[in-house]
């Protein structure tokens, strides 16, 4: 086997002398135009990775009837735990959770990825505001595929849009880790197909395991933060102990000027709330009555939302 067919199996370490830290800004950005990532360690206070941390563990993980909106599929769908108890499946987009029910975990959560420190670091780089116009949370690994955010989503000018990736605790070495492959923003994909589909998915793996470009998985400790281009081949590694966790926050901005451009949807994104003085996109409609009733149901009322959605589907109207 070469290198880059294992390179998936053993990943190279980050070397962080190579990445400047946020006080040099221009070696930071220059860094970050040249490889497509920056790993910044102990951006965020470790009290409010905790914080967000305890509100999951409190709210979330223990509600095994509640609904919440999945990367996986796209759609509202329970809890699935793994043999440990982990949920398997990430949520998207903290901020459309409506209800009581789990108010901690939107809250701490959306103020972990608007910090000072993230919204200033997004402001140098854009060398203006920027939006958050997506979320997610990840507790256990559903092992995402390699691909590019730019595929799905991304600013109006193609690449303008970065992630970051903030680890809520330590995340062990085992536990499924996040990868990039650096300088792979610069590389130019022909003929890309759906990025849900098989094709796809093909192309990415084997882009990664047997392209050009490097492939590293950097260890992450709690208040550490990896930000990548939205042109930059990223995933996570196989999880090789399903005893532990990858607890951690994504977010994805754009700058202020550029409109957010989705390839999978043309839905809208024209209402926003702030947090941290940042806007952050709402992509579910709650600004209705009846979809702030449907937000309500899907949290407080779980037994009931599911009664409705198996009515609708029955008479074939469907059911999100």
């Amino acid at each position: 086997m070469t290198a880059h067919t294992e390179i998936l199996i053993r990943p190279r370490e980050h070397d962080d002398a190579s990445c400047p830290p946020c006080s040099d800004l221009p070696a930071l950005r220059a860094y970050f135009d040249r490889e497509g990532f920056a790993v910044i360690r102990r951006l965020l206070p470790l009290a409010a990775c905790e914080a967000a941390r305890q509100a999951f563990l409190h709210e979330v993980l223990p509600a095994r009837r509640a609904y919440f909106k999945r990367h996986a599929s796209g759609r509202y769908e329970r809890n699935v735990y793994t043999e440990y108890g982990h949920m398997k499946y990430p949520i998207m987009n903290l901020q459309d959770i409506g209800g009581r029910r789990f108010r901690q975990f939107r809250q701490r959560g959306l103020e972990l990825l608007t910090h000072p420190q993230v919204r200033q670091l997004m402001r140098q780089l854009f060398g203006e505001p920027a939006r958050l116009v997506h979320t997610m949370y990840f507790d256990g690994n559903q092992a995402t595929w390699a691909h590019r955010d730019g595929d799905y989503f991304d600013s109006t000018a193609a690449g303008r849009m970065i992630g970051v990736w903030i680890a809520a605790e330590d995340i062990h070495p085992d536990a499924g880790r996040f990868y990039v492959v650096p300088g792979s923003h610069r590389s130019i994909m022909a003929g890309i197909d759906d990025p849900n589909g098989a094709r796809y998915k093909r192309q990415m793996d084997d882009f990664v395991r047997s392209g050009p470009c490097d492939c590293v998985a950097p260890v992450m400790m709690q208040g550490d933060v990896i930000l990548w281009s939205a042109l930059t081949v990223h995933g996570s590694l196989p999880t090789a102990d399903a005893r532990h966790t990858r607890r951690s926050f994504t977010g994805h901005y754009v700058p202020d000027s550029q409109p957010l451009r989705r390839y999978l949807s043309d839905a809208p994104t024209d209402r926003y709330i702030a947090v941290n003085n940042v806007p952050i996109a709402l992509h579910e409609d709650g600004h209705t009555l009846g979809g702030v009733l449907k937000a309500a149901l899907k949290s407080d009322y779980p037994l009931l939302y599911g009664a409705l959605r198996r009515a609708t589907a029955a008479c074939g109207l469907g059911a999100r």
